[in-house]
């Protein structure tokens, strides 16, 4: 180079944002910019002698076949994990073969984050398409499980406590009841689990579960709620909620066979402080609420933290999990337009850090609901519509023995020409939501614009994420397949019920 071009390349060299450094053949560090010494945490004084083989922390045979290439060829590209800070960091270094007699140049770029960023889209891509099969194979579970709650629920009815298959059914119901919530988990995971949001308060929920949590874990094992100043509001299931909650806790609760704390942090934090952990199709709010769970149990490797949220994945032993837990808290956040990362090394406890959208305008915070009870049958008029035989069937068989009068229905088309026939008889539509030819809700607001006072419960145990379902409307409720035959009475008896009082008060202003 010319004194003119050696000057310029000084000047580049020492003021670009990128790390530069000039190795001699031996790939000792002759010269190193600013952000090279920043990148690679060189001392501020000059690098007389430093090896660059020195500041690598992987194996330094990717250096020699870098060097062999560039010597070779002129260039060359590598990525090599450097020290940092007591840690690591991921840098891709480009070569290039003199640039000045016997001496190199090497431009480094830390990629770390690209690539965290890249292995999270990654990984959300292949839990999306895991996802969707899950959810296909829980809808039709479903279904069937709906048929065999119901039908032991039915036979259990007319058995009294002496009885000699009692005890059998009895049985037959409890494996129904914990298949049902492998398929809620699915479902949760799936992102294909109908949810009914309110607005709730993070500090409330967690303080209000402290006392059952503290019960389920240890005496040796500490729990600690560390509560936001302010209310933390967002828009929520409040039990889906509460189920994230338990399994995360019971999760850490495991980690800790020795004992332990575990942690609960809420906190309200501003979107810059939330937006690394925020893939690209989390919609983006001014303000998060971040909830976090932390102990100080045996953590996780890293080949483990890259699979925690798939389904049926699980570091404990066989026979002592499902694989379905961490699953379905994945669902149940990203779904609630959230985001879940996990913090964790072996011997080092784990921390699962959440955000969630805070609410822009809170309403009435939701209170807990209460459980269905027993319900008294009724004389009025109900249509169900419902494509799955065994569903249908059963549904009807239970509202016929509580009294109702029932027409049923196996398409949307049919279910029509029965509400042209009886419209005026017809109190209440119970209504699958997915269906073939129509879904649920266009069906019931098609006979709803006949008869607005009509009451509708929706039925179903997948959810059609395009398919909108009006839950805030006092006319409207939904039941999440696969339910028991007293909830499905219950919900029925609320709505009508509702609806005679409501005919009573106009009745009153005639």
């Amino acid at each position: 180079m010319i004194a003119s071009e050696l000057l310029q390349f000084r000047a580049a060299f020492f003021e670009a944002a990128d790390a530069m450094m000039i190795l001699d053949s031996r790939r000792v560090i002759l010269e190193a910019n600013t952000a090279a010494r920043t990148l690679f945490g060189m001392a501020p004084e000059a690098t007389a002698e430093q090896s660059f083989d020195d500041l690598l922390a992987d194996d330094r045979a990717s250096i020699g076949l870098a060097w062999q290439e560039l010597l070779a060829l002129g260039e060359a590209k590598r990525e090599h994990r450097v020290r940092f800070g007591g840690g690591s960091r991921l840098v891709e270094c480009s070569y290039r073969a003199r640039v000045h007699g016997e001496r190199h140049l090497c431009i480094a770029r830390d990629i770390t984050e690209r690539r965290q960023l890249e292995e999270r889209l990654a990984q959300s891509e292949k839990i999306e398409s895991v996802g969707r099969l899950a959810g296909g194979i829980a809808h039709d579970f479903n279904n069937l499980l709906t048929a065999i709650l119901g039908y032991t629920e039915l036979l259990l009815s007319h058995r009294s406590a002496g009885d000699a298959d009692r005890s059998d059914l009895e049985e037959i119901q409890k494996a129904g009841l914990r298949a049902a919530a492998l398929t809620h988990q699915l479902l949760a995971f799936s992102r294909k689990q109908v949810l009914l949001p309110k607005d709730v308060d993070l500090n409330q929920t967690v303080a209000g579960l402290q006392a059952m949590l503290a019960r389920l874990i240890r005496a040796d094992i500490e729990l600690t709620c560390d509560l936001a100043p302010q209310p933390a509001v967002v828009r929520i299931d409040p039990i889906q909620l509460e189920q994230a909650i338990l399994n995360l806790v019971l999760n850490s609760r495991d980690a800790m066979p020795a004992g332990g704390s575990i942690r609960l942090e809420v906190a309200r934090v501003p979107r810059s402080r939330a937006e690394l952990t925020l893939d690209a199709s989390s919609a983006p709010a001014a303000e998060y609420v971040r909830l976090r769970v932390i102990d100080t149990g045996v953590g996780f490797s890293a080949e483990a933290r890259a699979h925690l949220f798939e389904p049926f994945f699980t570091t404990k032993e066989v026979g002592r999990g499902s694989g379905l837990g961490l699953a379905s808290v994945y669902g149940i956040v990203r779904q609630s337009n959230g985001s879940i990362t996990v913090d964790s090394e072996p011997g080092r406890g784990t921390v699962f850090t959440m955000y969630f959208p805070a609410a822009v305008a809170p309403g009435a915070l939701a209170s807990p609901l209460a459980s269905p009870l027993e319900a008294p049958g009724g004389r009025e008029t109900i249509l169900v519509v419902e494509d799955e035989d065994a569903v249908r069937v059963i549904v009807t068989a239970v509202l016929r023995r509580q009294g109702y009068r029932v027409l049923e229905a196996p398409t949307p088309a049919l279910a029509i020409e029965l509400f042209e026939r009886h419209g005026p008889e017809i109190d209440l539509l119970l209504t699958d939501v997915v269906m073939p030819g129509m879904n649920g809700p266009a069906l019931a607001q098609r006979l709803v614009a006949v008869r607005p006072e009509l009451r509708v419960l929706f039925i179903s145990g997948y959810a059609d994420l395009s398919v909108p379902i009006d839950v805030d409307n006092p006319n409207v409720s939904f039941l999440s397949k696969p339910f028991q035959a007293s909830a499905l009475t219950g919900r029925v008896r609320d709505l009508l019920a509702s609806r005679r009082m409501a005919a009573g008060v106009e009745w009153g202003r005639l």
